[in-house]
């Protein structure tokens, strides 16, 4: 067990439950709830990276600014990603030191701020989508976009802003990760799906876009050779036909099955499908398995046993997609 590597990855749910607001306190204690109930994980040795999402805390961030606009010098999208990986990773490596240090476990945990280059020519530039941020009235919107920026309705709640999602194409610290875990240590990293930054000429620059932490934490895991990535998420396993008289829990299943079921839109945007093709896209290689379940649903999904499980090598195991 202790050549194996692990790729965490926190949700929304690792901060907060939902409809509570968002503050410090919360999230430390709700951080630290959740590390307690993974202790089995970081008792078992395992090499372990563990990624997170930032989509309320940009959003607080990006209100702040909007707000001191004339008052403070204006920050741009990815230093607010990088403010979220510092505040975030703080959260966590706290957190973590004080429950591995209430078990008697000697393991190191360290944060590092993570750059995750893209392409500058990704046709997600010319089509801002991904929503970030709080909603705002008719009236707001109309300001905000005479100041530069992009905003859209949203789902009949007000508007929001809108920036490009890249994909992600390399991680900057991939190295020094890599040998983080290598030695042992517990590393947070790639918060909120890395700053993202574009290459000229051997230099790297920052880019207003937000990328998808999921994607993200899939080509680390490729790139640092980890064995399976851990989907945290609000529910217990991925479905067909979610939210209908049709729904039927996904268990077990191969990396085709899942893009089958991506094919046939199963899966929402900007839910579940990122998720969904994350974990192919991890699974895909040989040896590897991704699991997407809740809290509650880890321990019997470790085993077989809840969850939806994508693994390329099923052997014997089902692969129609029956729950384990």
């Amino acid at each position: 067990m202790a050549s194996e590597c692990t790729i965490l990855v926190l949700g929304g749910n690792a901060f907060t439950r939902p409809g509570e607001p968002l503050t410090m306190a919360g999230q430390f204690a709700f951080a630290e709830s959740l590390f307690e109930r993974l202790v089995p994980l970081f008792e078992s040795g395992s090499r372990i990276v563990v990624t997170h999402g930032n989509g309320p805390q940009v959003g607080q961030m990006l209100t702040r600014v909007e707000e001191a606009l004339g008052k403070a010098y204006a920050l741009p999208l990815e230093v607010c990603v990088a403010e979220s990986e510092g505040e975030l990773g703080y959260v966590l490596e706290q957190s973590l030191q004080n429950v591995l240090r209430e078990h008697g476990l000697q393991r190191s945990v360290v944060s590092v701020l993570t750059q995750v280059v893209v392409d500058e020519s990704d046709p997600a530039f010319d089509s801002p989508s991904k929503p970030v941020g709080v909603f705002y009235s008719d009236e707001q919107a109309t300001a905000l976009r005479g100041q530069g920026f992009v905003l859209n309705e949203d789902s009949g709640r007000g508007f929001r802003r809108v920036v490009p999602s890249p994909l992600p194409q390399s991680i900057v610290e991939t190295a020094v990760i890599w040998q983080l875990a290598l030695s042992g240590v517990i590393v947070v990293a790639a918060g909120g799906g890395g700053i993202p930054v574009v290459e000229h000429d051997g230099r790297l620059c920052g880019v207003e876009a937000v990328i998808d932490k999921d994607q993200t934490s899939a080509l680390l895991g490729q790139l640092i050779d980890a064995d399976q990535m851990l989907i945290l998420t609000g529910v217990p396993c991925a479905y067909r036909n979610f939210g209908t008289t049709l729904q039927e829990p996904i268990g077990r299943i191969t990396p085709d099955v899942a893009a089958a079921l991506v094919q046939e839109g199963h899966f929402a945007a900007g839910s579940m499908l990122p998720k969904i093709e994350a974990a192919i896209r991890f699974a895909r290689r040989t040896g590897c398995r991704a699991v997407i379940c809740d809290i509650d649903s880890l321990p019997a999904a470790l085993s077989g046993q809840a969850g939806t499980i994508i693994e390329r090598d099923l052997q014997s195991t089902p692969q129609s997609g029956d729950t384990p």
